[in-house]
């Protein structure tokens, strides 16, 4: 009975494995303590990590860094509500991804997932294993990406599987397509031709639909100035003398002054967070906007545009690019160019090793085109501030759900997708605790993983935010954390502890040379803020700049 058993399970698994085969996937994230594979296939690779959030986030740092599906699965009972946090971020930032759940019977699955993804399937019989495959793959992807459910009973795969079964048909429709219009295509020339102070608002949706080529054409044609958002950067190169720095609430002083003055303002794959506008009675008063979104929930939803185009930013760039050969750049960018586009480089800190030198000797020591991952809090700003990433896919993290814990995880979907070069992850004592035992993951697959632990001995930002808003009164915000050496250690992880600007640059470049995993942990003054950083309620121009 039991070889009768075990024939079943080969047979349904050969199944699973070609359906998502047929999808082009090979690689996918699961549960160390319920693998779904038992196949060594050379070409099939399952990697297998200790916490359901986790995985759920290396399936997410997989799809950012490659543009393909990640593949999760949470085969055991009670991981879906661990899932939950890795699933509506993936969803919030628009990452395709299928994620296989097992069933419940205690819970509702469907009612906890429906409002976080993008589509439910449930799993019905055998014979619909391959037709859902196909359409889950297809619809993750399809438009804005997001996070298609296809939940199963693992009692299905117990049930006889006929030889002679037939594979269910399901009908897949077609994605649909966008078509613009080729008015609006003139009259966003025409709005830039007779514009004074154009500026070009580039954001996550930009490197989601592969623009970053017809974006550069477009910048070439037209010299326009452009700022980036947190998700938007690398898109183009942020060291493109066009380019004015991150808007925002940490938005440096060129960016968030364009976007206050300026008479035209190009919002390409942007759903204007908070973060990004400020007070939005205050943002960028004075502009026509127009909004290039190919999802139009998020069209005039924050903030009103005068001239909304719903579909793909790299169509629409393509198509406006083709009427632009002959324009002659008459605005304000030689001007605005010379405006300060950097942050503070902590000149007043009493601390000798600072956040900005750090991450400036991540990238030093670095390979070309290296993979940055962070987790969320003031790590995650000086990151974007200071790092001067050069590509889209680069930079990975959680934008709009802010989840600490993110980023080791993420490191490891991204070491996974190239691993002959390392990948950096750079997180605060706060976050890195969030899944720390994915230590566990990195040491078993000897990923080449460069984790930078900024430690300053407290939740930094919301630390900063009762210091500046909230006259000093500190609450809850002082952490304690392990001996993070001796932690790694204890994995066979290799690490090293840095107090002092005088070893940095000799550690990080051993650390650099060493082929593995590597645990940095950095002790940083306990009291250093993100600058600039805007008011609670205030304007983007209103943004402090130092204490």
């Amino acid at each position: 009975m039991q070889r009768v058993e075990e024939r079943q399970y080969q047979k349904w698994e050969e199944l699973f494995i070609q359906s998502l085969e047929k999808q082009h996937v090979d690689t996918i994230f699961g549960s160390r303590s319920h693998p779904m594979f038992t196949s060594n296939k050379k070409d099939f690779t399952q990697y297998l990590l200790t916490h359901e959030q986790a995985i759920l986030h290396a399936g997410d740092g997989y799809a950012r860094a490659t543009g393909k599906v990640g593949i999760a699965f949470i085969p055991t009972k009670y991981g879906i509500t661990n899932a939950v946090t890795g699933i509506a971020t993936a969803q919030l930032d628009s990452v395709p991804m299928v994620v296989f759940i097992q069933q419940e019977h205690a819970l509702d699955v469907e009612a906890i997932m429906n409002p976080i993804c993008k589509h439910y399937f449930k799993l019905q019989q055998l014979t619909e294993l391959p037709p859902i495959v196909e359409k889950a793959c297809t619809l993750a992807n399809a438009g804005r990406p997001g996070v298609v459910i296809v939940e199963y009973d693992n009692k299905l795969f117990q049930r006889e599987w006929k030889e002679n079964g037939a594979i269910k048909q399901m009908h897949i429709i077609p994605p649909k397509s966008l078509t613009i219009q080729n008015h609006q295509i003139k009259r966003i020339v025409e709005e830039i031709k007779k514009a004074k102070k154009p500026v070009l608002l580039v954001g996550g949706g930009t490197i989601i639909s592969g623009a970053s080529k017809a974006l550069n054409e477009f910048l070439t044609l037209t010299e326009i100035p452009f700022v980036s958002t947190l998700m938007g950067l690398g898109a183009i190169d942020v060291g493109n003398r066009l380019h004015l720095g991150m808007v925002g609430m940490h938005g440096t002083f060129a960016a968030n002054k364009a976007v206050h003055q300026c008479d035209l303002l190009i919002c390409l794959g942007v759903r204007f967070s908070d973060r990004i506008t400020g007070k939005t009675k205050g943002f960028s008063p004075h502009s026509t906007k127009i909004q290039i979104e190919i999802d139009p929930v998020e069209v005039n939803k924050n903030i009103m545009v005068d001239l909304p185009i719903i579909g793909d930013v790299k169509e629409v760039l393509e198509a406006v690019n083709q009427q632009l050969s002959t324009l002659k750049a008459g605005h304000w960018q030689e001007e605005v160019v010379t405006w300060k586009k950097t942050s503070p480089q902590f000149s007043y800190s009493t601390s000798e090793l600072k956040p900005d030198s750090i991450i400036q000797c991540l990238y030093k020591n670095a390979e070309d085109h290296v993979i940055v991952t962070t987790d969320v809090g003031q790590h995650q700003m000086w990151t974007a501030l200071h790092f001067p990433f050069q590509q889209p896919r680069h930079f990975l993290t959680s934008g709009g759900f802010g989840t600490m814990g993110y980023g080791l995880p993420a490191a490891i979907g991204a070491a996974v997708c190239q691993p002959n070069q390392p990948v950096v992850c750079v997180s605060g004592d706060g976050s890195i605790q969030m899944n720390i035992q994915e230590l566990l993951t990195v040491a078993k697959y000897r990923l080449n993983i460069k984790i930078a632990i900024l430690r300053n001995g407290y939740l930094g930002m919301v630390r900063q935010w009762q210091q500046l808003f909230y006259k000093h009164k500190y609450s809850q915000v002082k952490i304690a954390s392990p001996d993070f050496l001796l932690l790694a250690k204890s994995f066979g992880i290799k690490a090293f502890q840095i107090t002092a600007k005088d070893n940095l640059e000799k550690i990080m470049e051993e650390a650099f040379q060493i082929d593995g995993p590597v645990l940095l942990d950095f002790l940083i003054e306990e009291e250093v803020n993100v600058y600039p950083i805007v008011p609670p309620g205030g304007n983007n121009t209103d943004a402090i700049s130092g204490e």
